[in-house]
């Protein structure tokens, strides 16, 4: 089918031949003659990776805008929001205001209301604007849910809890849910009430392949070196940090990548590696090394600037092998001629175990690049002949496992209850009942066994002052309310409150106490904890008890006491100006996973600042505050007045301080030039310009 053929207004048709589409991929054709256009029912499409799900979406988003209606497309990830949101900013162009919303869960602190037609968006920031701004999507048309099948991971039940309250709050709405991997979509169907569209057609034939070799290492690198010798790029799937790291190293020592032309765009993408962070890290020196040799790893533990740095320089051709842990696979739009899987098992609560088909598939299904090659190839490893077998009959030929929900436990059912509540989504026992049973989770198992559970967290909710039950009516009180904006689970919240009433009661506000009190949280994941290093940190938090709130010798402390402590150690190392090379060394913690961390560390104290604002715990109030902008700027409290001058971070402060300007006083009073020797021509007059507004 013609692009012209697609009933939608020349306008749109325009747009998209402008951009090089024109004619329909087979699933988009069958998708269009369904009738999806003018019935507006729902559909689940699941099709491999590069067969076109994002421009299907884009047809029916069309259609909604067209008939002047709203339309969201939810992603799982932050990378996958800011990629969809560059792809459909060309909508700009024809008049449509295009959004791109993620981060900030608080999003009661909207001043201006959300003006958008086309809506980017996290399933996360999309439910913490429907708790509080709910209002914001009227007339919306069209929810598209990215990567449905991530249902059954831990991210999964807000992405079923978004669908539900959609379709009850917009009744005209219509859902289109997309996933190359679902095993059971059809049960998926039933529950949206939608069609179904399964094909396994892609533009570029995948082959797939499994290869023994014993010394998995020379057999990887002889692979990748026929790859580039014949034009292609190559993505490397392996189960660790470190492995991603020593591969990458490894093939850009032994291997001659680097076209001829390239080595100096090559140096400059290392040299932008570099300054990603104030201070670069023994990490970052090496992801630069590699670069410039046409290799890089890909893993959690590299900064998001660095990731797009990488990512970027792969899509220009530059970097010709990425050797990556899985987060990519569920990451953004970075295929390549040749995928090569080295490993197939992963540790997970202490022992290997191996990965599902799903997993795999998303993997392989980044092979072959459409509009460059004619073919991709997927290559899974093995040492034996026997081990080729089972993996040719579980990987290649095996069926993808069918998704469950995971929202039927009480921290999530506790989280998403209070928020049904809160946001007076349902003001009755029997309606929220009939809510939880329009989920997902409602459709596979149905609520008979779970109503006591329920039950139970409803008298929680109340015994912790979150709602009032009146009548037959559950009333959020402004506490439980505020709880929900600032999404953070209701035990999270308690556990705060009592130690910031107890803080406040005694006028005491140890640092690390306050850490480890933000650590008391089923948001921030802890540090795990060596056997063999429990001694030394029992020591540690027994020196430092006169800075914490917990009774070390008492009842309270439960099994975590001891990660929450290094957690909040780790907290507290940043706070002290400690370099990322250092905790790096110290515990292990990469920058990557530092400043998620730092970041859900952030919101935490903003909440508990929060908190203590309502509860009238000024004091408290006052010391979250600085916490707060310690945690931003990783500086020790006599830095504060510095960095609350815009271009001024942890590393020029620190300079700044210890020349002898230490408030904004001696910073209007300094000499320009002399501010220029420390800071940069740039930074310096932007300094005195903001200092001069004061």
């Amino acid at each position: 089918m013609l692009i012209e053929e697609v009933p939608l207004p020349k306008k749109f048709i325009t747009l998209y031949k402008s951009v090089g589409v024109r004619e329909l991929y087979p699933p988009q054709e069958q998708l269009v003659e369904s009738g999806i256009l003018e019935e507006k029912k729902n559909m689940v499409l699941c099709t491999p990776t590069a067969s076109g799900k994002t421009f299907a979406a884009e047809i029916l988003m069309a259609k909604a805008l067209d008939e002047g209606k709203k339309a969201v497309y939810v992603v799982p990830l932050r990378a996958l929001a800011y990629e969809k949101f560059r792809e459909f900013h060309k909508y700009e162009d024809i008049g449509l205001k295009v959004r791109l919303e993620m981060g900030d869960m608080d999003s009661s602190r909207y001043k201006n209301r959300l003006d958008f037609d086309l809506l980017v968006t996290t399933a996360e920031k999309c439910d913490s604007i429907l708790r509080s701004r709910p209002e914001w999507f009227q007339n919306t048309g069209v929810l598209v849910m990215d990567e449905v099948h991530l249902i059954a991971s831990d991210r999964g039940p807000v992405y079923e809890i978004l669908v539900s309250k959609f379709q009850m709050l917009f009744g005209d709405l219509q859902v289109l849910a997309l996933s190359a991997t679902i095993g059971n979509a059809g049960e998926l169907a039933h529950w949206l009430n939608a069609g179904l569209l399964l094909s396994d057609w892609r533009p570029v034939e995948l082959i797939e392949e499994v290869e023994v070799g014993r010394d998995k290492y020379g057999k990887l690198k002889k692979l990748v070196q026929d790859s580039v010798s014949e034009g292609g790029q190559v993505l490397v799937f392996v189960n660790s940090r470190k492995s991603s790291e020593s591969v990458a190293e490894k093939l850009g020592e032994e291997l001659k990548l680097v076209e001829e032309g390239q080595r100096e765009d090559l140096e400059l993408v290392g040299e932008d590696i570099l300054s990603a962070l104030s201070t670069p890290t023994t990490q970052c020196r090496k992801l630069r090394d590699c670069i410039i040799s046409g290799t890089a790893f890909h893993h959690a533990g590299v900064t998001n600037k660095q990731r797009i740095l990488v990512e970027d320089a792969f899509k220009e051709g530059l970097v010709k092998v990425i050797v990556a842990t899985p987060t990519l696979a569920a990451g953004v739009n970075l295929p390549s001629r040749t995928v090569i899987v080295r490993d197939v098992q992963r540790y997970g609560e202490g022992e290997l175990d191996y990965i599902p088909v799903l997993e795999y598939k998303q993997q392989v299904g980044r092979a072959g690049r459409p509009k460059y090659d004619t073919y991709g190839k997927a290559i899974l490893l093995a040492r034996t002949d026997s081990e080729r077998e089972f993996f040719i009959e579980k990987y290649v030929n095996g069926e993808v496992e069918a998704i469950y929900s995971r929202l039927g436990v009480e921290p999530v059912l506790r989280f998403h209850m209070l928020a049904s509540i809160a946001s007076g989504f349902t003001r009755t026992e029997n309606a929220l009942m009939e809510f939880f049973r329009s989920t997902f989770f409602g459709h596979q198992y149905g609520l008979e066994g779970f109503e006591a559970q329920l039950k139970k967290i409803l008298n929680r909710l109340e015994g912790s002052g979150f709602i009032k039950q009146e009548s037959r009516f559950l009333i959020p009180t402004a506490l439980g309310r505020r709880v929900s904006e600032l999404y953070i689970d209701p035990r999270t919240a308690e556990n705060y409150i009592t130690i910031l009433g107890k803080a406040e009661e005694e006028n005491r506000f140890p640092v690390l106490g306050l850490l480890e009190m933000l650590c008391d949280s089923s948001e921030l994941s802890l540090l795990h904890v060596k056997r063999q290093d429990e001694q030394m940190l029992w020591e540690e938090a027994y020196h430092s008890s006169e800075k914490l709130f917990r009774d070390l010798d008492g009842f309270d402390l439960d099994p975590r006491f001891l990660e929450r402590f290094k957690t909040a150690r780790l907290l507290e190392f940043w706070i002290n100006e400690v370099s990322e090379d250092t905790i790096m060394e110290s515990y292990n913690v990469a920058p990557g996973i530092l400043y998620q961390k730092l970041q859900i560390a952030e919101w935490l104290v903003y909440s508990s600042a929060e908190l203590s604002k309502l509860l009238g715990f000024k004091n408290s109030l006052k010391e979250m505050k600085r916490l707060e902008t310690r945690i931003k700027y990783g500086v020790k409290d006599e830095l504060l007045p510095l960095v609350s001058i815009k271009g001024i971070g942890r590393v020029r402060a620190r300079k700044l301080w210890n020349e002898g300007f230490k408030s904004i006083s001696d910073l209007k009073k300094a000499d320009i030039r002399k501010l220029k020797s420390l800071v940069g021509e740039k930074t310096a007059e932007g300094i005195k310009e903001e200092i001069n507004k004061k």
